[in-house]
Order: C-alpha cells, then sequence, then structure tokens
C-alpha cells in the first residue's frame, strides 16, 4: 500500500496503521474460518476509524486488498466487497450530529443506572463459586523443593527462559549446542550441569540445511556422532514458511493459539521432553511486540507447555529492541518480555571493537527470580561456532571423567574391601555422597560422582549385587563381574 493512501490517517498513526494491517494479514491466514478472520479484523478496523485513529478510505482500500488477495468473497465481486465494506463501517456506526461521533448511552431506565452515587454494582452473585484460597498453614512443614535446573543457574525447567541478542549473535549456535548436549547425555553446557532428556526444537526461522550444518561443525568439534542424537527431535515450518504459534484477539488483546501451536503443543506432550526451544520470537508472535496485554498472554502459552507432564524448560530466542541494544538490556520491546519470565538472558558483543571483530561474545544473565543476575561469561566464534573462551579441548574434558571413573572405582574396592557396601539409591549409603567426603576423593564433589556412576553403570564396568545386610538382603555396587580391583 502506497503512503498516498495513508493521506487520511493522522502522521501519528500511520506506522501503527501498517502494523495493524500485517498483524490482520496473518491473523487471516492462520485462522481455521478466514472469511470469519477477515470480518473480526474489520470490526476492529471500523472502531479505529471511529475514533479517528485511521482514515476510512485507508482502512477500506487495505480491508479490500486483503479480500483479493485472499479471495474470500465469491469471484472477488466488487458489488459485494462494497456492499460489505459499507455495513463494516456504516451499520454498526455510532450516531452523528455535526460531523461528530455522539458516545451517549440510552436512556436510564431509573435514577440508580449509569453510575448515579446511589447505583450498587454487584460484582458476584451467590451462584459465583469463590476461588479456592490457601495459607501457608496447609503447607508441609519442611523445606520446599529445590529449584529444577535444565542448566545449573542459567535455564529452569518448569518456566519459560527468553534468550536475548542481536541478529547474528550467536543465540541459535548456543541453543543448538544446549539442545544437542541434553539429548545426547552431554555433562555440561559452557560449563553448567545440565539435564538431560529428549527435547524439541522448533526453528521456525532457520531452514532445515542450516541447523544441520551447524549441527554437523558441532559433532566435529565435540566429537560425537549424529546417531547419538535420536532424542533431538525438529520441526521446521513447512513449503509456505507459516510459523505463526499465536494472533491476537483484537477485542480483547489476548494472544490466540493458532491450529499450527496446538500441533505442535500436542506433539510435545507426547515426546515429554526435558526442553523445548522456539526460535524466535519474531516468527511465531503475530501479534504487537509494545502491547503488554499480547506479550504477557502470548508467553503465558508457552508456560502452560512447561507446565506440562514432563515440566520441561522452554527456552524463547529473540531480537532485542532499539532502546533494548542502546542501554546494554538487551530486552525486546515492551518490560513485559522481561518481567514475564522467571529467568532471562542476554547474548551480547563487547563494547571494545577489537574483541567484537574476533568472535568476542558475553552471555549474561539479565534476569533471574532464583539468584542474582550477571555471571557474565566470555565465549568466542571459532570452528564448530561459539565456546567459552580458552575452554578446554573435549580430549580433555574425556581424560577428566576417565579419571573421575578411576577414583570412583578405587573408592568402590576402599568401601567394599572393608565390608561398607555402597548403593546407588539416595540414602545414608549412596555412594557419590559417601565418596564426596573420603580422603582420595581429588576433589570432585556428589555431583561429579553421580555422573562417573551413571557413566560406569552404562559401559558396565558396575553391577548391582544382593548382600546380607543387618539381617536384611540389600543391593549393593559392585565391579562387574569381569572387571578387576584396582590394584593399591
Amino acid at each position: 500500500m502506497s503512503d498516498a493512501a495513508l493521506a487520511d490517517t493522522p502522521i501519528v498513526t500511520r506506522d501503527h496503521a501498517r502494523k495493524f494491517f500485517s498483524d490482520c494479514r496473518a491473523i487471516i491466514i492462520a485462522a481455521p474460518d478466514r472469511r470469519q478472520g477477515w470480518l473480526d479484523c474489520a470490526q476492529a478496523a471500523a472502531r479505529k476509524v471511529r475514533s479517528k485513529e485511521f482514515g476510512r478510505a485507508y482502512a477500506a482500500e487495505e480491508l479490500r486488498e486483503i479480500i483479493r488477495q485472499q479471495g474470500l468473497f465469491p469471484d472477488n465481486s466488487e458489488d459485494e466487497i462494497q456492499a460489505a465494506l459499507v455495513e463494516i463501517f456504516e451499520g454498526t456506526e455510532p450516531q452523528k450530529s455535526n460531523g461528530h461521533v455522539i458516545e451517549e448511552p440510552p436512556p436510564a431506565a431509573s435514577p440508580n443506572e449509569f453510575g448515579t452515587s446511589t447505583a450498587v454494582v454487584p460484582y458476584a452473585s451467590a451462584a459465583t463459586e469463590p476461588a479456592p484460597l490457601i495459607t501457608p498453614a496447609q503447607w508441609p512443614p519442611e523445606a520446599p523443593p529445590a529449584v529444577e535446573w535444565l542448566a545449573d543457574g542459567r535455564v529452569p525447567r518448569g518456566d519459560v527462559t527468553t534468550l536475548h541478542g542481536d541478529g547474528g549473535a550467536g543465540k541459535t549456535d548456543l541453543a543448538i549446542q544446549l539442545a544437542a548436549g541434553c539429548a545426547r547425555g552431554a555433562s555440561y553446557w559452557l560449563g553448567h550441569e545440565i539435564t538431560t532428556g529428549r527435547v524439541v526444537f522448533i526453528s521456525a526461522e532457520e531452514p532445515e540445511r542450516e541447523i544441520r550444518r551447524r549441527i554437523w561443525l558441532h559433532s566435529q568439534r565435540d566429537g560425537y556422532t549424529l546417531e547419538s542424537l535420536t532424542n533431538l527431535q525438529l520441526w521446521f515450518p513447512g513449503e509456505a514458511g507459516d510459523a505463526v504459534m499465536a494472533v491476537p484477539d483484537y477485542h480483547t488483546g489476548i494472544m490466540r493459539p493458532t491450529p499450527l501451536f496446538l500441533s505442535i503443543a500436542a506433539a510435545i506432550l507426547a515426546a515429554g521432553p526435558v526442553l523445548v526451544v522456539g526460535d524466535n520470537v519474531a516468527a511465531t508472535f503475530a501479534g504487537s511486540q509494545n502491547d503488554r496485554v499480547m506479550v504477557r498472554s502470548f508467553v503465558n502459552l508457552w508456560r502452560r507447555i512447561a507446565r506440562g507432564p514432563s515440566r520441561p524448560a522452554v527456552l524463547l530466542l529473540d531480537h532485542p529492541s532499539l532502546s533494548g541494544l542502546t542501554s546494554g538490556t538487551g530486552r525486546g520491546g515492551n518490560m513485559d518480555w522481561r518481567n514475564a519470565v522467571r529467568s532471562a538472558l542476554y547474548l551480547r558483543t563487547p563494547d571494545d571493537k577489537a574483541e567484537a571483530d574476533r568472535g568476542i561474545r558475553i552471555l549474561e544473565t539479565a534476569k533471574s527470580n532464583y539468584g542474582p543476575p550477571g555471571n557474565p561469561l566470555r565465549l568466542q566464534w571459532a570452528d564448530g561456532g561459539l565456546a567459552p573462551e580458552h575452554a578446554p579441548s573435549s580430549l580433555h574434558r574425556l581424560a577428566k571423567d576417565a579419571e573421575c571413573n578411576e577414583t570412583f572405582l578405587r573408592l568402590l574396592d576402599e568401601r567394599n574391601s572393608q565390608g561398607r557396601p555402597v548403593s546407588d539409591k539416595a540414602g545414608r549409603n549412596y555412594a557419590p555422597a559417601i565418596f564426596a567426603e573420603m580422603d582420595g576423593a581429588n576433589g570432585y564433589n556428589r555431583t561429579a560422582f553421580a555422573r562417573s556412576m551413571e557413566r560406569l553403570f552404562h559401559i558396565r564396568k558396575l553391577a548391582m549385587q544382593v548382600r546380607r545386610i543387618d539381617g536384611h538382603d540389600r543391593q549393593c555396587i559392585n565391579r562387574a563381574a569381569d572387571e578387576p580391583a584396582v590394584a593399591e
């Protein structure tokens, strides 16, 4: 639509008008009934015409063009289109006097109507079911459960985290690394311990060939095969490229899920993942970035996913607004992109241009409900993507894991030789907790030994054995039958 068509629209609202009709097109494309979607948008446009936000001629031309593009009327009959527009703009238009809209209520039937001082407005009836309320006395008299982390200290499970960063900063690269790490059973992501399991990655922006290229580079750098990624499940848009997950209801401003979102939500429920990645907000959100209701209701759609049976972490990738870039906060659009989530990460370039030119990036926690913000981590682009600056090589990590495995086996032999067996179950005889407190633990903690125990069971270096302890048969950890003890 040319700028000339905007001549009857106030200058201060022209950008808003363009955005409004751009959103309308997205809504109509995604709507199950496109003609009803057009009618809803047309009624919203008529209200804006009556409030003098848009010019009528401009709005009518936009609506007419949408009808023609979408083929919403048989044969695109000009008479039928014109009749529909007249009904929209004139059928429900308030009465006018001297060219001015009269916003006048119908006559009052009694003095208590329409806000007089004696009026009483009932806010609930006897039939209204009261909302359930609780008191802290109902809580168990014990410490609440600890925060469940997907990536320790950065990404919590059971809620939504946003990762903001300018285009080309490396958001998708970091998200792929996290997704692949969780899926293949890696221990760490950028030095943070991670939970492993299935992952659903929604690539609404990057095509399949690009994601494939990046995963291949990561696998070559980190020493894993594509066959190890059976737990990573990817979604890409079809040929039409439609990836809109939610559209606004212009009557309420609340974002409504599209059929595509509902289909993906069903796939997530069936997969039971520990992580869901949405790449990115710009490609899936058809509302206004600056509308608080739209932003918060969109985040809440994803929060319902996060509160599902598998309690996945939901990571949404987003571009910061111009003000977010200049202020250094990384915030995108309205404040509710930050306020509506429990955790927000920001990937940025350093202020030093020389550092930025050699590929340095800084990942920091912009918001966390479970700890202090900040904690900057310096990363650098290298072969295979972003990695911690001066990070140890994959060979070094393998060597450390092997050392921890040997330490675990040596401490296990020591306990068994003393007749003090240990268990793989949490409790007073839990092997990782006991080994972490022993002399000779070599600095490894309970978490490191727990991961070592899982590795050793996986490669069949350990086996469970029934022992008679205090008159009861107990399952205890022992070396596998063909595994020799470590010589002292």
